[in-house]
């Protein structure tokens, strides 16, 4: 197994909240369908391809920086007929992620290949908001290893903050922690999908002490908890 470490800063990022209606809301992070299906497409892999890589590839996420919140609305017109009404879509300006994803060592070379040399254009969250490498060197195969961690600065499963933790800051800027129902998977009947999600804490400009250590994988020493 190998880890591949990629880190972004785009101008903008989106990333959907499916569940909410007329507010556009935002996910402060790549959610793992998302930053799953990027590769996909890096990779130029069609639908099945992409849902097999969701079976094969774990993922984590640390955001260094959770960027500034931004409000756009838009007035929706589909016809004269039709009621006119506002969406407020939700942006985050320039946030700083670390992704981190691991698999068989094939894989993850196969991945790393196609983000210096992508198929198709790699965007984080909708066509509007460009993936943009935050240095030179933005995407790097590392080794990665096994153990149990309760020190973290990648987002980790509501369970287990849950169960007691506290969050140290290391900056003003930051994300208090939070609650959030992220995307994970599918299920699929036909051509129709449903998302299946599982609840996670996310924060930046600091890290986390849970009361029980967790699972993670060690990405070149770097301790991440994986979805």
């Amino acid at each position: 197994m190998l880890g591949l470490v990629v880190e972004v800063k785009p101008i903008q990022a989106h990333f959907r909240i499916p569940y909410n209606s007329l507010l556009m809301d935002s996910y402060p992070f790549p959610p793992r369908t998302t930053a799953i299906g990027m590769l996909a497409g890096a990779m130029g892999l069609p639908e099945e391809g992409f849902r097999k890589l969701l079976n094969e590839v774990r993922y984590g996420v640390i955001v260094e920086e959770a960027g500034s919140r931004v409000e756009e609305t838009a007035v929706i017109f589909k016809n004269k007929d039709s009621p006119i009404y506002p969406i407020t879509k939700v942006l985050y300006h320039k946030p700083h992620y670390r992704l981190f994803f691991a698999g068989r060592e094939g894989l993850i070379e196969r991945a790393y290949d196609a983000l210096l040399d992508p198929v198709f254009t790699p965007y984080l969250g909708d066509s509007e908001s460009l993936f943009y490498p935050a240095k030179r060197d933005y995407a790097r195969i590392v080794e990665v290893e096994e153990d149990k961690e309760s020190t973290l600065r990648s987002i980790v499963p509501e369970e287990a903050y849950s169960a007691g933790a506290r969050f140290f800051v290391l900056r003003r800027n930051n994300l208090t922690p939070r609650d959030y129902r992220m995307p994970v998977g599918f299920t699929y009947s036909g051509k129709k999908r449903r998302a299946i999600f599982r609840r996670v804490i996310a924060f930046a400009g600091g890290y986390v002490e849970l009361a029980n250590p967790l699972e993670v994988f060690l990405f070149d020493g770097e301790p991440v908890f994986t979805f």
